[in-house]
């Protein structure tokens, strides 16, 4: 009995330790590669022949214009381009750029060996406390801000990250990004749906950081994506359009699904996003020389028998590998997925989808992973459960890219001469001081206990730890008077702007 409570008294420490904010996923451990240097160039020569002989749907008079001025060729709305004239204008794209967060201390760099963490993004449904699957609400969006802000390895707050389906649509992206700037002090994503919407986004960060700092600094990055195969719509360019003439990072990610948006091969479905990630990076430059940019792959397969598409499989996981490595032959950052499944619950599909996404992504050297906490049903719902869990496997695989400690030697040899032949090293002071690393909510009790306990599972655990986090949340700092102005701008632009919009 008394061995039982110790256990149980090591395991609750294990679940509420000091609540701790890491910097940066800086690996250690060797990158992988799944192609050399030739395929990696055959890949680029497919993505080149595509802009130059197929070329990319701009559906945008703006954009059009912007492309006329240079040496492409336009036929309607397509843009065909020389490679040459292409590389010359992604060459100004950086290799890695800080985002600023209100609290300084929490600002990141993304790329040149830096990667972030974001969490869940754009779910309309969430698997709350109780186990129901319902619509998102306002008060769902901030207790996932809250977990996302707890998370060691969560570096960015999000925007998106469920929407809250109890707020009037032409009202949400103001109620996001409030929801991350007050729930948490990392930085944050910014809303794409419309150019007055990214507006917005940008007039809240000059309230919090200033227009003249915002001008020349970088504070939001935002997703867009693209229509696969190959087309940009009005709606995702006019974002794109807006941030990168404030210096605001974007993320271009064509919606990739291979075998219905894009060859059903990974190498195929390379070639195509990478020519559609490559346009949108080109535009940008003809924008503002220097715009921060990230290339991003959704890398997803598509069920031949159902149509849907398919998270965490081994072909999705080699266009991650496949993407990271053609970002590096460009110099850009890169990002990819990881946690997101197609199951329904959180079962042994929901644990294998993940670490399909979560292995490349952090084996690949990506910069930025996004959507890695608690999506199921391909990233149609948030579960509280799945997201606590996921974060674990985020803290196990940071851990996991340091790679042995090989300065550890000594001390492990003079452990093993002071227990000798026969002995044990649990009682030895090596043994206290270890670095290995234990999942707080793993189950490694004998099944007796775990049959007294209640036989509780994945999703019975992590509600229980994502209330015990829910419970210990301390907001963030943040000035009454930017409080009150953020508030404030929300209000008025609740008055100004259409219901219909």
């Amino acid at each position: 009995m008394k061995r039982s409570g110790g256990r149980a008294q090591r395991r609750e420490a294990r679940m509420n330790g000091p609540i701790i904010h890491n910097p940066t996923l800086q690996r250690k451990a060797p990158l992988y590669e799944v192609v050399n240097r030739e395929g990696v160039e055959l890949i680029h020569d497919f993505a080149m022949k595509a802009v130059e002989q197929i070329g990319c749907v701009f559906q945008d008079e703006e954009s059009l214009e912007l492309w006329a001025k240079t040496g492409a060729e336009i036929k309607g709305n397509r843009v065909l381009i020389d490679r040459k004239e292409l590389m010359a204008l992604i060459s100004t794209v950086p290799s890695s750029y800080v985002q600023h967060a209100r609290n300084p201390e929490r600002s990141v760099r993304i790329g040149d060996g830096h990667a972030v963490v974001s969490p869940s993004y754009g779910a309309p449904f969430v698997v709350d406390l109780e186990g129901n699957r319902r619509y998102a609400t306002l008060d769902d969006l901030n207790a996932l801000q809250k977990l996302n802000h707890m998370a060691p390895n969560v570096h960015i707050a999000g925007g998106p990250v469920v929407e809250p389906c109890d707020v009037p649509v032409h009202l949400r992206h103001m109620h996001m990004a409030y929801s991350g700037l007050k729930y948490s002090d990392k930085p944050i994503m910014g809303n794409v749906t419309s150019k007055a919407r990214a507006a917005d986004t940008i007039a809240m960060m000059e309230i919090v950081f200033g227009a003249a700092f915002v001008h020349d600094n970088t504070v939001l990055s935002s997703l867009i994506n693209s229509n696969s195969p190959l087309v940009w719509d009005e709606t995702m360019l006019e974002s794109l359009k807006l941030y990168a003439s404030k210096k605001q990072a974007v993320l271009a990610s064509p919606f990739s699904m291979a075998g219905a948006s894009t060859p059903a091969s990974a190498v195929g479905t390379i070639g195509e996003v990478t020519a559609e990630a490559l346009m949108a990076f080109g535009l940008s430059q003809l924008i503002r020389p220097g715009a921060p940019m990230v290339f991003g792959v959704p890398a997803m397969t598509v069920a031949m028998n159902t149509g849907a598409p398919v998270h965490g499989t081994p072909d999705s996981a080699m266009v991650q590998f496949l993407a990271s490595a053609m970002a590096r032959f460009y110099k850009v950052p890169h990002r990819s997925i990881a946690n997101v499944s197609s199951s329904k619950s959180l079962d042994m599909q929901a644990g294998t989808d993940g670490l399909w996404g979560l292995m490349p992504a952090m084996m690949s050297d990506s910069n930025w992973i996004t959507m890695a906490g608690g999506l199921l049903e391909g990233a149609l719902t948030v579960s509280y459960a799945k997201t606590v869990l996921d974060f674990e496997q985020l803290d196990a695989f940071a851990h996991f890219m340091q790679g042995p400690d090989l300065s550890d030697l000594d001390a492990s040899f003079q452990a093993l001469k002071d227990v000798g032949p026969g002995g044990h090293f649990l009682g030895e002071q090596h043994t206290l001081n270890c670095g290995l690393y234990l999942f707080p909510s793993q189950n490694n009790v004998t099944f007796e206990q775990w049959d007294a306990e209640g036989r509780p599972d994945a999703n019975a655990i992590g509600t229980a730890r994502a209330k015990r986090m829910l419970e210990r949340y301390e907001m963030p700092e943040m000035d009454p008077a930017l409080d009150a102005a953020l508030l404030e701008f929300i209000a008025r632009r609740s008055r100004e702007i259409p219901a219909n919009f």
